[in-house]
């Protein structure tokens, strides 16, 4: 920044020429200058947090082309070899990083958490569901309360293991019936034959359901089920509904908000932290250069 006045020093140019001195002295950022370099990139970051919490569901795309443009944009301002626009390059540089930060970790949210609520939120709840009534009816179903008579039949459980274990057992009623139609399913919480402690199935209050969604359904839960039905000799319908046995599926769902949005408040936090102390830190390195090479 300084290596013309460091050149111009060096043949009695700079002191004799005020305006050049000027010139380079504004360079440096002032205070408004510093806000803009942290506050722009920050509103970015909090911008496309958003976008991925309540958009991503509805329009991947859309939210997918926001980021890109974002990003281009923020590269065709960067003029590294223009010291007059290190200011514009600066806060092109932050919203860049703010870009690629903030879709990382809106990627993990959704992915994690979103995914799950707006599948929740979005599709229909269902209540005093018998277990032996046909799947098929409730496959567009977010949350489903069982009757009374349901339970979760654990000697009949199995866990599936490929590196992960996948979990399911056979949801029941007193009628019982001749083939299966839920099963309650999770992850590493159960043995092999005859255990499962996932989620709430300890609790003998819990009756409520988050169904799986289909994307979300995994091919090992459906080979679990085939390793069920060799083991114990039950059968299963082709199209199974897969929930997470739960005593309160309502606070699950917002429990889903409320950790994505944790994630993506929290990134944003330390994105505005960083961003704060990157920028005064330069600041003053700037100014302490400057002093050293008889600037200021």
């Amino acid at each position: 920044m300084f290596k013309n006045y460091k050149a111009r020093k060096q043949t009695g140019g700079a002191e004799s020429d005020p305006l050049f001195k000027q010139q380079e002295l504004q360079r440096r950022f002032s205070f408004l200058e510093l806000c803009g370099i942290v506050l722009v990139p920050w509103l970015v970051c909090v911008m496309i947090s958003y976008m991925f919490a309540t958009q991503y569901h509805r329009t991947p795309l859309l939210v997918w082309l926001i980021v890109f443009a974002a990003a281009v944009t923020s590269c065709s301002q960067i003029r590294i070899e223009m010291p007059e626009d290190s200011w514009r390059s600066s806060v092109a540089l932050g919203c860049l990083a703010a870009v690629l930060v903030s879709s990382f970790f809106g990627c993990i949210a959704y992915q994690e958490f979103y995914a799950d609520y707006w599948s929740c939120h979005d599709s229909h709840t269902y209540a005093n569901v018998m277990p032996s009534e046909a799947a098929a009816a409730y496959l567009d179903a977010g949350k489903v309360i069982f009757a009374e008579e349901a339970r979760i039949d654990v000697s009949r459980a199995v866990g599936y293991k490929d590196s992960t274990v996948y979990c399911v057992a056979p949801v029941l009623d007193s009628a019982g019936g001749k083939t299966i139609q839920f099963w309650a399913a999770g992850k590493d919480c159960c043995g092999s034959r005859g255990s499962f402690s996932c989620d709430d199935a300890w609790d003998n209050k819990a009756r409520g359901g988050i169904v799986i969604s289909e994307a979300a359904v995994q091919p090992e839960y459906a080979l679990a089920v085939r390793q069920a039905e060799a083991a114990y000799g039950v059968k299963s319908v082709a199209e199974p509904v897969f929930v997470r046995w739960v005593v309160d599926p309502e606070k699950v769902e917002l429990n889903y908000w409320r950790l994505g949005n944790g994630v993506l408040v929290g990134v944003c936090i330390i994105f505005l932290a960083l961003a704060a102390t990157t920028a005064m830190a330069f600041n003053l390195n700037v100014k302490q250069y400057a002093e050293r090479v008889g600037f200021v």
